[in-house]
Parts: C-alpha cells; sequence; structure tokens
C-alpha cells in the first residue's frame, strides 16, 4: 500500500495516460478500469486525482460503488 499526499494524488487524474485515483475517507481507490471512470470523469461530476469525500455526500449515490474499486494506499499529510 503507498502513501499519497493530495498534491500526488492529483497527479493521478486519468488524463494524458496517467492512472486514475480516487480518495475517500483516507483511503486511495484505483478507478482506472472502470467504465464509469472513463478519462478520470465519473458522471462528469467527479475527477479522478481528487479527494472526494465531501463531494460524495451531494452525489447521487453514496460511496458503495467507489468502495469496489481495488484500494491503492492512503491519503496522508506532510
Amino acid at each position: 500500500m503507498i502513501e499519497l499526499t493530495i498534491e500526488e494524488l492529483a497527479r493521478h487524474d486519468g488524463t494524458r495516460g496517467a492512472r486514475a485515483y480516487a480518495a475517500f475517507a483516507g483511503l486511495v481507490y484505483n478507478v482506472t478500469e472502470s467504465l464509469q471512470w472513463r478519462e478520470g470523469r465519473h458522471q462528469a461530476l467527479q475527477r479522478a486525482g481528487r479527494d472526494l469525500t465531501r463531494e460524495i455526500e451531494a452525489a447521487p449515490h453514496g460511496p458503495e460503488l467507489l468502495l469496489r474499486m481495488p484500494v491503492v494506499g492512503c491519503l496522508v499529510s506532510r
């Protein structure tokens, strides 16, 4: 499991060949292979490379779809 800062997470936005990672509640999920996250975007509402903890509160569904994705690390502050 890797540790990522918010700045490092931002590099994994799913664009230009980068992997797509999204954080929720301190964990980082790999959404690269999900059809729901094409090019690092989910339903044109959320973008990969970000901490979505607060955004999911306003989403039409809860975190259950994100929680199905593989966990690759944790979000840390340095």
